[in-house]
C-alpha cells in the first residue's frame, strides 16, 4: 500500500513540476512577445517621426531653393552682382546644401562640406546586410560639377549627371543611389551563391560587369526523381536587386516538368537569390553530388 502512495506521490509531484514547468515557459513566451511587440511600436513611431522630420527638411529645403531662385533673378536684374550680394548668395547655397544633406542622410547618403562644395558618401546594403560605399566630390555649388568619385564605370553617372546635376542636386543623388543600391545588392547575392557550399548549385555562376544577367545550373528533386536545371536570370530594371524575368531549362523535356518550371521561376523572381536557390533544392535532402562540367549556360 505504501508503495502505492509512494508511486501516486511521485505521480504528482511530476505532474506539478510538468505544470510548473510549462507556466514558466509560458510567462516567457508571453514575456517576449510583449518586448517584440514593444520594439515593433518602437520601430513604428521612429518611422513616423523621420517621416516627419523628412517632410520639414523638403519644406526647408522648398523655401531656401525660391529664396536663391529671387535672388538670382534680382542680381540679374540689377547689373553686375557686388561681393557682399555674391556672399550672401553663396552663404544660401552652403545653407541648401546642409538642408539636401540632412534630408539625404535617411537613405544612406551623407556628405561633408569641403573648401569648394561637398563629398558625398553614398553606402549600399541589401536585407539588413551593408555593402560597399562610394564617394564622390561636387565642386562649384552654385553650378555643380563632379571633380572625383569611386563610382564603376558601368554606371552611368555621366547620363545621370547631365539630366539632374545641374537642375536638382538632391534628385541626382538619389537617382545615383538606387543604381549602385541596386548593383551592390545583384553582386552581393551573386558572391554570396558563389561562396555558399550549395548541394544544389552545380558549375560556377556566371555574370556580366552590372550584374543585370546571372546564369547558373542547379539540380531540384521533382516526384521523388533528381532533374538538372539551368536559369538566367534577367534584371530588366537596373535599381532592383530581383529579377524581372527567369528563363528556366530543365533537361528533363517531359511535359510534367513545366509546373515545374513555372514554380521556380516564380520564385528565383520573388526571393533573394540564396533563399530562392534553397527553397528550389531542399525538396530532397539527399541530392547526389554533380560534377562541374554538368550544364554550362
Amino acid at each position: 500500500m505504501e508503495r502505492v502512495q509512494t508511486l501516486f506521490r511521485e505521480g504528482v509531484l511530476s505532474h506539478l513540476e510538468q505544470l510548473e514547468s510549462l507556466s514558466h515557459n509560458l510567462a516567457v513566451k508571453q514575456q517576449q512577445s510583449r518586448r517584440e511587440e514593444e520594439i515593433l511600436q518602437e520601430k513604428r513611431d521612429a518611422i513616423v517621426r523621420l517621416q516627419r522630420e523628412k517632410d520639414e527638411l523638403q519644406t526647408r529645403i522648398k523655401l531656401q531653393k525660391e529664396e536663391i531662385q529671387a535672388l538670382t533673378v534680382k542680381e540679374e536684374a540689377s547689373g553686375p552682382a557686388g561681393p557682399c550680394r555674391k556672399e550672401a548668395l553663396q552663404e544660401m547655397r552652403v545653407e541648401e546644401m546642409k538642408s539636401v544633406m540632412e534630408a539625404l542622410w535617411f537613405t544612406g547618403i551623407s556628405g561633408k562640406m569641403t573648401d569648394n562644395g561637398v563629398c558625398f558618401c553614398i553606402s549600399t546594403a541589401f536585407e539588413g546586410t551593408y555593402l560597399d560605399s562610394y564617394y564622390l566630390q561636387v565642386d562649384k555649388l552654385e553650378n555643380p560639377r563632379i571633380v572625383r568619385h569611386s563610382v564603376p564605370p558601368f554606371i552611368p553617372l555621366g547620363e545621370i549627371a547631365k539630366t539632374h546635376l545641374q537642375a536638382n542636386l538632391k534628385k541626382f543623388l538619389s537617382v545615383l543611389f538606387d543604381h549602385l543600391n541596386g548593383y551592390a545588392g545583384r553582386l552581393h547575392q551573386a558572391d554570396q551563391l558563389q561562396r555558399a557550399e550549395s548541394t544544389y548549385v552545380s558549375g560556377t555562376l556566371k555574370k556580366n560587369s552590372l550584374c543585370t544577367v546571372l546564369s547558373f545550373s542547379y539540380y531540384a528533386s521533382v516526384a521523388g526523381r533528381m532533374s538538372s536545371f539551368s536559369a538566367k536570370l534577367l534584371y530588366g530594371d537596373v535599381i532592383r536587386t530581383l529579377p524581372t524575368e527567369a528563363l528556366i531549362i530543365c533537361s528533363d523535356t517531359s511535359a510534367s516538368r513545366q509546373d515545374t518550371i513555372e514554380a521556380h521561376s516564380s520564385l528565383f523572381c520573388s526571393k533573394a537569390l540564396i533563399s530562392a536557390v534553397e527553397s528550389v533544392g531542399s525538396s530532397d535532402a539527399n541530392v547526389p553530388s554533380v560534377p562541374s562540367s554538368v550544364l554550362g549556360v
